[in-house]
């Protein structure tokens, strides 16, 4: 869905091009030629951005300003003051009044949208979550896990991408069932903050259920390894197109990985009940927090791939491992032979086939923790 951007602007000259600008960029526009009207548009239509002029007829942009930021419906609306008043006192004025950037005018279009996309960006960030998994060990369950999770947010109406930073051997889109018909090459080569969010977009695939997928090619004789700054750079700006950003990674995790893993919001370590596995689940924890990791950002998922314990006694168990491990405890994930036997990449996730089993409600308590 288009952003929806407010235009409260007087010149019926400089509306109209605005107006062009905005809507070539894909930008759905609302516009209004004094202050009240943009107060009201503001209030009903609910706009992600709002470009205000200053000297308009009646009320002037700073008191539109000042009154939208009183209101709780309207105070986090992100505000960008376009005006011919190039004086530093004014631009002081509007930011005083709560604008979030000052423009003078003339303003070239590119500015402008860079300015807009700016702000959104902003705007996004602060709601976005980035997410790591990360197994004690291969073969724990973390693909499948990240990509049941990723559906179930994806069936909550939170917008979803995936991407794979494992070293070699990643899997991600292959538990998808998904071909990597696009190659992000290109965008990681040139400068990122130049990138459109339409480019980004189109860089993704696109899984029926909704979840997007970020394919990042791995190093190997047909391309180069790419800078852990630019893959970094590229994660930050698809959290401007997204509410989750979930990230496969290795174990143990590559230089990538580990510059990736100190900026995520939650790093989710996935483990099993086999011999050892409390120890390793204790050893990653203190590795994860030794390369910068904050342990508040730490949570663990348990799966019982062998049904080491039945179903009645895993909840017993999340006391012993927090103590253990010192890591909170985001859910264990029983065993469910039917369910367990239809976990093969390429169909369809466990949430969506087998909906109502115990591993799936299970996912559904880790994806809950997640979103709160």
């Amino acid at each position: 869905m288009s952003k929806k951007i407010l235009v409260i602007e007087d010149d019926a000259i400089a509306l109209r091009l605005i107006e062009y600008t905005l809507r070539k960029e894909g930008y759905e526009v609302l516009l209004a030629k004094n202050g009240l009207e943009g107060i009201s548009k503001a209030r009903s239509e609910e706009p992600d951005l709002l470009i205000l002029d200053i000297m308009l007829p009646g009320i002037d942009g700073f008191e539109v300003c000042h009154r939208l930021r009183s209101e709780p419906q309207t105070t986090h609306l992100p505000v960008l003051m376009l005006s011919g008043k190039a004086q530093e006192t004014d631009k002081a004025t509007g930011m005083k009044v709560g604008a979030d950037d000052y423009v003078t005018k003339p303003v070239a279009p590119r500015q402008l949208v860079s300015r807009i996309e700016s702000l959104l960006a902003r705007k996004t960030a602060t709601k976005s979550k980035m997410i790591a998994f990360l197994g004690t060990k291969e073969g724990v369950g973390t693909t499948t896990m990240l990509v049941n999770v990723a559906v179930t947010l994806s069936q909550q109406g939170k917008r979803v991408i995936v991407t794979d930073l494992c070293s070699q051997n990643g899997n991600l889109i292959e538990h998808l069932g998904l071909k990597p018909e696009n190659n992000i090459t290109e965008l990681l080569v040139k400068p990122i903050d130049t990138l459109k969010h339409r480019e980004l977009e189109a860089a993704l695939i696109v899984h029926h259920i909704g979840v997007r997928v970020l394919a990042i090619p791995h190093p190997c004789e047909e391309h180069r390894e790419f800078s852990p700054t630019a893959v970094n750079l590229l994660l930050g700006r698809l959290r401007e197109v997204s509410d989750y950003l979930l990230i496969d990674t290795s174990t143990p995790p590559s230089d990538l990985g580990k510059a990736t893993i100190t900026k995520c919001d939650l790093v989710v370590i996935v483990t099993d009940f086999k011999a050892g596995a409390l120890s390793d689940l204790t050893s990653t924890a203190a590795l994860l927090q030794k390369i910068g990791v904050a342990k508040d950002r730490l949570g663990a998922v348990v799966i019982d791939r062998e049904a080491t314990f039945p179903e009645e006694a895993l909840t017993n168990m999340k006391s012993i491992i927090e103590l253990n491990a010192k890591v909170r405890l985001l859910g264990i994930i029983p065993y469910d032979t039917k369910a367990s036997l239809e976990l093969v990449p390429g169909t369809a996730p466990l949430i969506i086939s087998n909906p109502n089993c115990p591993m799936a409600s299970s996912i559904r308590e880790v994806a809950s923790h997640i979103i709160s």
